[in-house]
């Protein structure tokens, strides 16, 4: 009898559940990139016509958050405070590596452009060392895309560049270059490519992929019915929605998952794809040096080690206090140079967890930068190990 009555309370206790997660209010922000009019009236009654139409096709109340703070934002989406959200695409790579997941992604993509002044007589990314340039909101889009793509480079903008100049609206970057403020201007291609066809003043050095302008995420912790509701919802937006999407340049969306969004996710939060001074071998490459007697240094805290590590390697943590940039100062961090080879020639392997992981960048930097001469910083790291098929022990 006991056992019926138990069954039948914890019955009633996941319907209740389920039907509080069923009228629960989804918190929905919608982040405006810095060249869209948030304040607006006609950008604020389009997005709170969206959030009521959300409401009606999930079946929940939905509130409207709407900021163009991305900076405030990006502290929200840490403490996953929103349950869905629409925002630029750098905002949505954030929020994939904080329990969100991509549902939908703008149809308009952005892609980011170099552009020199003509006068400045700059005719590649080489040439423009040392000069002034001018771009966006530093957490704009393309503002982020530009860091990320200097990043991959190895290289900094505040270091590579003479001066670098942050304002809010494209017409004053551009303005900045007509007025000989700045020799090079960072814009969305399109952009740039309509002001030099006007105007005939400048040349495109370097353009970098396209990335989706904006997407919409889900909480994880979401009912999978309730994603699927959201991603119809978006997908399914009738032409007079779309249209009025279009004045506060978002417009149409098209079905999403993490793969549209993994380029984007990369910048600015990968290391570098280029270290000068050092080779980056594959795993393969790093099985033959290890076989021939070069040492595989294992820079991760100790602790990573716990949940697995390539046999054979050698735990030396790299201690790093400076920040996960190109542009840093090794002068704070910590590394024991004791427990590697003494010999500036002999050659040694330097991993940590991939791509991603700046442990094994920042060794493999520290080695070059002392004058070591064989240095190989393995980047893709354990996950490039594993897929190889190459064992991997437990433990430390």
């Amino acid at each position: 009898m006991r056992w019926i009555i138990a069954t039948i309370i914890a019955l009633f206790a996941a319907t209740a559940a389920i039907n509080a997660q069923a009228k629960a209010e989804l918190l929905f922000n919608v982040t405006l990139d810095y060249d869209q009019e948030r304040d607006h009236i006609g950008t604020q009654v389009v997005f709170n016509d969206l959030a009521k139409y959300l409401s009606g096709a999930i079946g929940q109340p939905v509130k409207l958050v709407m900021t163009q703070n991305a900076e405030r934002v990006g502290e929200r989406i840490r403490t996953n405070a929103y349950a869905l959200l629409l925002a630029p695409a750098q905002l949505v790579g954030l929020a994939m590596r904080n329990g969100y997941v991509p549902v939908a992604k703008t149809e308009q993509s952005t892609r980011v452009s170099l552009v020199a002044r003509s006068s400045a007589n700059i005719k590649s990314l080489e040439a423009a060392r040392g000069k002034r340039l001018a771009l966006p909101h530093r957490e704009s889009l393309v503002s982020y895309m530009f860091k990320g793509e200097m990043n991959a480079l190895g290289l900094s903008p505040s270091t590579y560049f003479g001066r670098t100049m942050h304002m809010t609206l494209y017409g004053a970057v551009l303005y900045a270059m007509e007025i000989g403020q700045a020799d090079l201007a960072v814009l969305p291609d399109a952009e740039a490519r309509i002001w030099i066809n006007r105007e005939h003043k400048g040349i495109v050095l370097k353009t970098f992929p396209d990335v989706p302008s904006a997407g919409v995420v889900v909480s994880d912790k979401l009912d999978e019915g309730i994603k699927d509701k959201i991603r119809s919802a978006f997908t399914a937006l009738d032409k007079d929605m779309v249209s009025r999407l279009q004045r506060v340049k978002f417009g149409n969306f098209d079905p999403a998952d993490k793969i549209d969004f993994e380029y984007v996710s990369t910048r600015g939060f990968f290391t570098p794809e280029v270290l000068p001074g050092a080779t980056l071998p594959t795993a393969e490459q790093v099985k033959q040096l290890m076989a021939q007697g070069a040492p595989l240094i294992d820079v991760r805290p100790a602790a990573h080690r716990l949940n697995g590590y390539i046999p054979g390697s050698i735990s030396v943590p790299y201690g790093m206090n400076s920040p996960k940039e190109v542009d840093y100062d090794d002068a704070v961090d910590h590394f024991d140079l004791s427990k590697l080879p003494q010999d500036k020639n002999a050659a040694m392997i330097f991993q940590c967890n991939g791509a991603e992981c700046w442990f094994s960048y920042k060794a493999a930097r520290y080695m070059v930068k002392r004058g070591y001469k064989r240095v190989y910083w393995f980047r893709t790291g354990l996950p490039a190990w594993k897929a190889a098929g190459y064992p991997v022990k437990q433990g430390s």
